[in-house]
């Protein structure tokens, strides 16, 4: 019983340090690439021929979500410009784009009277917001960042119970 459920763990620990995720600031999500993503994605060798995604189509994509996260460019303390694009290999000759905005503090930000923009600590400084956009022309899959709590532990609402409980 030990052993299966420590082949078990170790599978899925293994699986999660085999992924790439992707943790845009403004996004509820996650993006992973994982190789059985890979795997349904097209092979190619860059020595025979196109990428089946051009730099300019990956980089239009990810910009298409950027865009749905961040419309103005700006959240509150940071603006964020488009860095570039790398192509990323992985195992089989699969390969993915990685899209990169890079966030600096924004100078458009006005001090207060004392001098100091906020309050105080604003947290960790950003660096940037990167996209795997996979060579079928797509975002890699997403799920959401934060999952809801299973409801045996999340807060209980008032309206969840008996009448008799709620006066």
């Amino acid at each position: 019983m030990r052993f299966s459920i420590l082949v078990a763990f170790v599978s899925c620990f293994t699986a999660l340090l085999r992924a790439d995720d992707f943790f845009p600031e403004g996004a509820d999500v996650v993006f992973s690439v994982t190789p059985e993503i890979l795997a349904q994605t097209p092979a190619w060798n860059p020595l025979t021929g196109q990428a089946p995604v051009s730099a300019a189509d990956a980089i239009r994509i990810a910009a298409e979500y950027h865009k749905k996260i961040i419309p103005s460019g700006r959240t509150q303390w940071y603006v964020f410009d488009l860095a570039g694009a790398s192509l990323v290999r992985s195992d089989n000759d699969r390969w993915y784009w990685v899209v990169q905005y890079r966030a600096h503090f924004d100078p458009e930000k006005q001090p207060s009277e004392d001098g100091t923009v906020g309050r105080g600590w604003i947290g960790p400084k950003i660096a940037h917001n990167r996209y795997p956009v996979l060579f079928d022309g797509k975002l890699a899959p997403s799920r959401p960042h934060r999952p809801e709590l299973p409801a045996a532990i999340r807060p209980a609402d008032k309206s969840d119970k008996p009448d008799r409980e709620r006066n």
